[in-house]
């Protein structure tokens, strides 16, 4: 690649990576593309070169949230007891998470309080669970009587659970004036 393409790429970066963290905050509706352009420390009109558009924007930002999580998941090799793949594949996506806060706020935004035009970000990590689910099961992993919509979605659940609610459990135990730390949020279905 040469230093122009490296340039653009880097800045395109920046933007996408400044409208995570703004929509995050504030959520997609409320945020515009020059203060998108201002914490990106770029002019405005490359917000449009890049993107397009607010919702092109926003689709590059649901698909790095995406990528994030398909790279944790295909950084665990599929080969070795299933508890042990399984519990790899959970344990990456919550480094993932820890090194991205911002695409957990925003996924938290999205999943507990959607607004319009948030399903999108759901439906794709949805659709990224179900491939993930069927190459598990390709490789003798987690087959199941269970639809693979099901068990993914059961899994994604299981997934995001913890991230989504662990905030409201800790501002319920500080309310409550119950001493230490607050117990961990770990979601099981049945």
């Amino acid at each position: 690649m040469g230093s122009r393409e490296g340039a653009a790429g880097d800045t395109s970066t920046r933007i996408r990576d400044a409208a995570l963290a703004l929509f995050a905050e504030r959520g997609v509706a409320a945020t515009s593309l020059r203060e998108v352009a201002r914490s990106a420390g770029v002019a405005p009109g490359l917000v449009g070169h890049y993107f397009g558009s607010k919702d092109g924007l926003q689709e590059a930002v649901e698909d790095a949230v995406v990528g994030l999580f398909h790279d944790a998941l295909g950084s665990v090799p599929l080969d070795g007891p299933v508890d042990e793949v399984v519990a790899g594949r959970d344990a990456a996506v919550n480094a993932m998470f820890r090194a991205n806060p911002h695409a957990v706020d925003y996924l938290r935004r999205v999943v507990v309080t959607p607004g319009a035009g948030d399903g999108r970000l759901v439906r794709k990590l949805l659709d990224e669970q179900i491939v993930q689910t069927q190459t598990l099961r390709d490789h003798g992993i987690g087959a199941s009587r269970t639809p693979v919509t099901e068990q993914a979605v059961r899994v994604l659940v299981r997934q995001l659970g913890t991230w989504l609610l662990q905030p409201a459990l800790g501002r319920l135990w500080a309310l409550s004036g119950a001493e230490g730390p607050p117990p961990e949020v770990r979601v099981t279905l049945r």
